[in-house]
């Protein structure tokens, strides 16, 4: 997940742009609760924007004013100028290259999906693994999922069945708990602590989601082997060869957030 906190309308449509469909973009009002709740990877900050100061954990990346000017100088001095969006949008995807996290906790826990799959994950997995995962606490129902995909609940449903896949509901349920076990591998972090930063009204309701979802409790899912007991579970009823097969075929699946 990249943040991005800038005025700019262009900037901001190039953030978009410079991005993979399969990574979230948190603009506008949501800001805010993807560094307070979420696990970004990266926040894009205008400066000068008089934005709240991010948690330190969040890698950072200002655009300064001197910075914007010599990005529009060397557009100006090409022989055959692009627009002005192109040319932002390839400037910040090298700055992204260059300054996001490259091994955050998401991209491990999905490397041991992928491990305990026996294959590689689909891209549109990806993509919504990774939603869920780095900003559970928005992510907690499927409207928000829908509305990223630009489709209805009832459009998205139908796209899953028409494949033989269980409902995106089940995957919701199946990522919110890998991000509940991900986060509660720190010891230090309680229950209680959990439930705030991922989304839940209570810690009884997470404790509940988990139960109904896993069969497991949360002391269970801290440790190693709950952790790889959750692995070969949800790989085993949700990840199969044939699974993973028609999850490639919704390849279109975050293709109109980038258009």
């Amino acid at each position: 997940m990249i943040v991005v906190q800038v005025v700019d309308p262009t900037l901001r449509r190039a953030a978009l742009r410079a991005c993979s469909p399969e990574e979230d973009v948190v603009t506008g009002p949501l800001t805010y609760e993807a560094i307070e709740f979420g696990f970004p990877r990266l926040l894009i900050r205008e400066h000068g924007g008089g934005w709240r100061p991010p948690s330190p954990k969040v890698r950072v990346v200002d655009i300064e004013p001197s910075t914007l000017r010599a990005w529009e100088a060397s557009r100006r001095a090409m022989d055959l100028p692009p627009t002005r969006l192109e040319h932002l949008s390839g400037q910040l995807s090298q700055l992204i290259e260059q300054r996001a996290e490259r091994r955050t906790a998401v991209d491990r826990a999905l490397a041991d999906v992928s491990r305990a799959a026996g294959g590689r994950l689909p891209l549109p997995l990806t993509g919504f693994a990774r939603r869920v995962m780095e900003f559970p606490w928005h992510y907690r129902s499927l409207h928000p999922v829908a509305e990223v995909c630009g489709s209805s609940r009832g459009a998205l449903k139908a796209r899953f069945r028409r494949r033989g896949l269980a409902t995106p509901t089940t995957y919701l349920r199946w990522f919110r708990v890998l991000a509940v076990a991900s986060l509660m591998s720190d010891r230090t972090v309680t229950v209680a602590a959990a439930a705030r930063r991922l989304g839940f009204t209570s810690d009884g309701n997470l404790c509940r989601m988990l139960w109904s979802v896993s069969s497991m409790t949360p002391t269970e899912v801290r440790t190693l082997t709950g952790w790889r007991r959750l692995l070969i579970t949800f790989t085993w009823q949700h990840l199969s060869a044939d699974d993973r097969e028609a999850w490639s075929t919704l390849d279109d699946l975050f293709r109109s957030r980038a258009a």
